[in-house]
């Protein structure tokens, strides 16, 4: 082989040893990836839902894609978001399906089920919030 040989492959190297790991960090991602735009006034649930419910939950406004529990976006807006005179009622019973869930845990006789307690009840709030307000946007 020549020496012209490893020289373009070794420059290939490089600048794909360069250009990759840039554009990977540069990257904004994606609609399917990473967490969602919502209201400055549930950033604070989607944090905490991010932290103590997606490695279990999928949820698409949080950017997460649990493997244990069911998919929220599924359960509990099958349809997609509640829209026209009875959205806001339907919002406020999610919330509240929700807060009952991360309060008093479902079926803790069952090991492995959703255990209560794991907010405290301000979290919880917050967490219930995002979730009623969100759920669905996927």
């Amino acid at each position: 082989m020549s020496k012209r040989t490893f020289i373009v492959f070794g420059l290939l190297v490089v600048v794909l040893a360069v250009a990759i790991p840039w554009l990977v960090f540069n990257s904004k991602g994606d609609a399917q990836s990473g967490d969602q735009k919502v209201a400055a006034n549930l950033k604070s649930g989607q944090s905490l839902f991010q932290t103590n419910c997606g490695t279990c939950h999928t949820l698409y406004s949080a950017g997460t894609d649990g493997n244990y529990g069911p998919n929220l976006d599924e359960l509990l807006a099958p349809n997609g978001p509640p829209t026209g005179e009875t959205a806001k009622s339907t919002f406020e019973s999610t919330e509240g399906r929700v807060l009952a869930a991360v309060q008093n845990g479902l079926d803790s006789s069952t090991p492995g089920r959703m255990p209560g307690g794991i907010l405290n009840e301000e979290q919880a709030k917050e967490v219930a919030e995002f979730v009623g307000h969100t759920a669905g946007e996927g």
